[in-house]
């Protein structure tokens, strides 16, 4: 600290910001404004908050695609009609790459955020582990989507199994969200209402599916058609799986980890 030489040699260096020379405060990568130790703490904190926050935002995006694109692809593999159209598939762009994933990069921090070991700098944020996970995401994504919608198919109308399918796909997302979160903890950890932002964007979301699958005018712009309740029940079933995965593989991590 205030030694310009080591400042520069120092993987952070850190120089005072009222009783520091120029000198020092031009070779530092850290300037304490307040002179004040103690701020370094709340800098590493809002460091590692907006760090992570970027990773659940990446996460959520990456997963929410993967999942889409595989849907589409393995519908025409197995000879599916194709699950979503062009405008719902922006549709799902829209509202789940919108206002939740925003709602991700705002999140409060964690309680261990402190507690956690220093990140390799030289670590990117998608590396190998994280995108087999998103990849196995997008797997559990397509197979309950495609699943859903070849159950239907055998049971009502086409039009009517792919507005299932589609609304299954978007409350993929809806429970995706939650995984986005933590790598690690569980999602019924005691942070699942701090983030009121990301809360009342699913309200907002689940509101908007509901009209875009039962309001008329709406009806004909997405080409979906009226769920009964038992579909819905079946929908949130199905796309509540990617949140029972996630806790099983989360728990398996700890375990390995403990």
């Amino acid at each position: 600290v205030n030694d310009a030489p080591a400042l520069r040699n120092a993987d952070i260096g850190v120089a005072m910001g009222i009783t520091g020379t120029e000198v020092t405060k031009e070779a530092a990568d850290m300037v304490l404004t307040d002179d004040n130790f103690a701020t370094i703490v709340k800098a590493v904190r809002e460091g590692r908050t907006i760090y992570d926050n970027i990773v659940k935002f990446v996460r959520f995006q990456l997963s929410t695609n993967l999942g889409a694109i595989m849907s589409l692809v393995g519908a025409q593999v197995v000879g599916l009609p194709t699950p979503f159209t062009a405008i719902q598939v922006l549709w799902i762009n829209l509202i789940m790459d919108g206002p939740p994933a925003m709602a991700l990069g705002v999140d409060p921090p964690a309680g261990d955020t402190m507690e956690r070991r220093p990140r390799d700098p030289k670590a990117t944020i998608l590396s190998g582990r994280r995108l087999g996970v998103l990849v196995a995401y997008g797997v559990v994504m397509a197979a309950g989507t495609l699943g859903v919608l070849t159950w239907s198919k055998s049971n009502s109308s086409e039009a009517h199994a792919l507005a299932l399918a589609f609304t299954t796909f978007v409350l993929f997302q809806v429970f995706n969200v939650f995984n986005a979160r933590a790598e690690r903890a569980s999602v019924f950890r005691r942070e699942l209402f701090t983030n009121w932002k990301l809360w009342a964007a699913i309200g907002g979301v689940l509101v908007l599916q509901v009209a875009a699958v039962h309001f008329d005018p709406v009806q004909e712009v997405f080409g979906t058609a009226d769920l009964a309740v038992s579909d819905w029940l079946v929908a949130v079933g199905v796309a509540s799986t990617i949140l029972w995965f996630d806790e099983a593989r989360k728990l398996v991590v700890r375990r390995r980890a403990a």
